[in-house]
């Protein structure tokens, strides 16, 4: 199967638009995720991201790269991945159950990452549909 996306910075672009889109139309969308002041980070491969999603107070904020931050738990998989549970191709539990995410930390809380999953994939197909 081939990368959705050609590089990181092509991903890194698409992401902060999302996240800039989500705040500008839906900020409560992040509200369970404020409420839980999650930190998460997303450990992507093919192409190769660290994505960290700051949830600790408004505006929820998306960064790239190395960071100073405690991560409530840390979720890896691929960038295909990503996009197919954007998309709702791919369910949260399947994800993890077949571990295609593979999860550090709380999966009592990687489970609250639903939130934050309905939000991103309520604007993401749109933006995504040129890939």
């Amino acid at each position: 199967m081939s990368q959705i996306y050609a590089n990181a910075d092509d991903f890194e672009v698409l992401f902060t638009q999302m996240f800039d889109r989500i705040e500008s139309e839906d900020s409560a969308a992040m509200d369970e995720l404020v409420e839980q002041e999650m930190v998460v980070r997303f450990r992507l491969r093919g192409p190769d991201v660290e994505l960290w999603v700051d949830g600790r107070s408004h505006p929820v904020s998306a960064s790239f790269g190395a960071q100073d931050l405690d991560a409530s738990f840390t979720a890896s998989m691929s960038t295909n991945d990503m996009h197919d549970l954007l998309l709702g191709k791919l369910g949260l539990a399947k994800a993890l159950l077949f571990r295609k995410v593979k999860v550090q930390g709380s999966q009592s809380k990687a489970m609250k990452l639903e939130s934050l999953l309905h939000a991103m994939q309520a604007v993401y197909p749109a933006m995504a549909a040129g890939l």
